[in-house]
């Protein structure tokens, strides 16, 4: 589903997607789209951020990570380690999420949903749950073409109701 995006912006480097949300949890990520920057030996180099390939200076922060090996020991020399939530609904909310995307897969979809919004009650502001639910309902929004974010932020008002 990324390879649209990943071709429109000219990427030179390699995608990798995280279906199961795996960095996600591991890093308590609430929104994406996100980078996580691994170098050759596999070390994390840079904590997860908001990518966003349309603005330079995320280009210009990506083409110097490629094309110089001093930046790469900058950021290995400055990072430092993140913590797991230890909140308990958090906690929940990320087992519900796994869950909803297991049932998707072997498709139940209306169970998944269910799924998602026990979820998204016990960690609202988690928009990695929300637009999960968006996509899977509604995925003409965010498959066909451009991802339609003047329809999320309606949603998110709405929701508010």
């Amino acid at each position: 589903m990324v390879k649209p995006w990943h071709d429109k912006a000219n990427a030179e480097f390699t995608t990798l997607i995280d279906s199961q949300n795996i960095s996600g949890n591991t890093y308590n990520l609430k929104a994406i789209p996100y980078g996580i920057m691994i170098d050759e030996a596999g070390r994390l180099v840079k904590h997860p951020f908001n990518i966003n390939v349309a603005k330079k200076e995320t280009i210009k922060m990506l083409e110097t990570w490629l094309s110089d090996p001093t930046y790469n020991t900058r950021l290995l020399r400055d990072i430092t380690p993140l913590k797991k939530s230890e909140n308990p609904k958090v906690i929940e909310a990320n087992a519900r999420f796994q869950l909803g995307l297991t049932l998707l897969k072997i498709g139940k979809k209306q169970e998944a949903i269910i799924e998602w919004r026990k979820a998204l009650e016990l960690d609202p502001k988690n928009w990695l749950i929300h637009k999960q639910i968006w996509a899977v309902e509604h995925p003409d929004k965010f498959y066909d073409g451009n991802v339609d974010y003047g329809w999320q932020k309606e949603q998110l008002e709405a929701e508010k109701k």
